[in-house]
C-alpha cells in the first residue's frame, strides 16, 4: 500500500505561504500527491482564508516533486471550461506528468459570487459532464494541433485551440458522492474522486464507476480511483472532537449544503451542531490507530489513494504524526 495517502491543503484555514510550506512538509512526511480545493470563500468566517487555487498551485509545484491537482474545479460561474483547460494545460506544461484536475458540480458558496443563476442539482450534473467533454475535446484537439469548436446546452466555444499544451494532457477526474454521477464519470472522465461518503456508499460509487468505464470500453483498473477523507486529529481526543465542532460543522449537516451562499449563514447553522451529531461521520481521535483503520477501510475497498484533510489547526503536528505512525504502518 506504499504511496497511497495524499494530502489536502486546507486552503480556507492557512495563508498561501503556509499552504506551500505545508505541502513541502507533507511530501517529506511520506504523503504522495497534493490536493487543493477551488474555493472563493471559506466555509466559516473564523477560518479566514480563500486564496486563488491556480495561482497557489503554481507556487506549490515549484517547491514539491509529486503530483498535484485541483479538488472539485467547477466550470461555469467563475470559470468557463476553456479557461479551466488553459490553466490546467499550462501547469501540465510546466510540470510534465504531475498535474491533474478533478471537476465537480460546485457549491453556491463559491460560484454565486459572479451573479449567475445557480442551477438545480440535475442541471449542475449536466453542466459538469458537458464541461468535462469540452475540456477533454480541447485537450485532444490542441494536442493534435487542431482547432476545436463547441456548441452545447450550457457552454459554447468558438473555434480555437490551446497553444500551450503538454505532451501528456492532465488527467480529468470527476469529483462526486453520487452513484449515478460516478457511473457517468466512468464513461466520460479519466478517473474518480469520491468525497463525503461513508464506506458503504464509497463501495457503491466505485462499483458504478467501474461499470461505466467498462460500458465505454475502458479498463477501470487503469483509471485512478481516489477518495477525499475528512479526519480530525489533535494531541488529545477531546481537542480533536472540539475541532470538528468548531471548524468543520458541515460534517454534521444532514442536508445538501450546495445551496448555502455565505460563510455567515454556515456559521449560524453551526450553532445548532453538537458533538454527538458527528458520531460515525468523521473520525475524531488523537490515536493514530483509529485513523489508520479508517484509511485502510477505503483502500481495502479498492481505492488507489486516500487524500486526507485534517480539520484541526495544527497541520504541522498532524503531518509529522501521520508520517511517523500512519503512513509507514500501511506498508506493513
Amino acid at each position: 500500500m506504499q504511496g497511497r495517502v495524499g494530502y489536502v491543503v486546507p486552503l480556507d484555514a492557512v495563508t498561501p505561504r503556509e499552504a506551500v510550506d505545508l505541502s513541502v512538509m507533507a511530501q517529506h512526511a511520506g504523503f504522495v500527491g497534493t490536493m487543493a480545493a477551488d474555493t472563493f470563500q471559506p466555509w466559516l468566517p473564523s477560518l479566514g482564508q480563500a486564496p486563488h487555487v491556480w495561482t497557489l498551485l503554481g507556487a506549490l509545484a515549484e517547491h514539491t516533486t509529486g503530483d498535484f491537482g485541483v479538488g472539485m474545479a467547477v466550470a461555469g460561474g467563475r470559470m468557463h471550461p476553456a479557461a479551466l483547460a488553459q490553466a490546467a494545460a499550462t501547469l501540465g506544461a510546466l510540470h510534465p506528468g504531475r498535474h491533474w484536475i478533478s471537476m465537480g458540480v460546485g457549491e453556491a458558496l463559491h460560484e454565486h459570487v459572479v451573479g449567475d443563476y445557480w442551477p438545480e442539482p440535475p442541471q449542475r450534473i449536466e453542466r459538469l459532464f458537458e464541461a468535462v467533454e469540452l475540456v477533454k475535446r480541447l485537450f485532444a484537439g490542441s494536442g493534435a494541433g487542431r482547432e476545436v469548436r463547441y456548441d452545447g446546452s450550457h457552454f459554447r466555444m468558438e473555434s480555437s485551440r490551446l497553444w500551450t499544451m503538454p505532451q501528456q494532457p492532465p488527467a480529468v477526474l470527476v469529483a462526486t458522492s453520487g452513484p449515478h454521477t460516478a457511473r457517468r464519470a466512468g464513461r466520460s472522465a479519466d478517473g474518480l474522486l469520491a468525497f463525503a461518503v461513508q464506506p458503504q456508499q464509497a463501495a457503491l460509487l466505485l462499483e458504478r464507476f467501474r461499470e461505466g468505464a467498462r460500458e465505454s470500453g475502458k479498463d477501470p483498473a487503469a483509471m485512478p480511483a481516489w477518495l477525499h477523507l475528512n479526519v480530525s486529529w489533535a494531541s488529545s481526543t477531546e481537542a480533536a472532537v472540539r475541532h470538528v465542532v468548531e471548524r468543520y460543522p458541515m460534517a454534521a449537516m444532514r442536508f445538501a449544503r450546495g445551496d448555502l451562499r455565505s460563510p455567515h449563514a454556515v456559521e449560524q447553522i453551526a450553532r445548532l451542531v453538537r458533538a454527538e451529531d458527528f458520531e460515525g461521520r468523521i473520525p475524531a481521535s488523537a490515536d493514530p490507530a483509529v485513523h489508520l483503520a479508517e484509511i485502510r477501510t477505503y483502500l481495502d475497498l479498492g481505492y488507489d489513494r486516500v487524500f486526507l484533510h485534517n480539520v484541526g489547526p495544527d497541520q504541522a503536528a498532524f503531518l509529522q504524526t501521520f508520517g511517523r505512525d500512519v503512513i509507514p504502518a500501511l506498508d506493513s
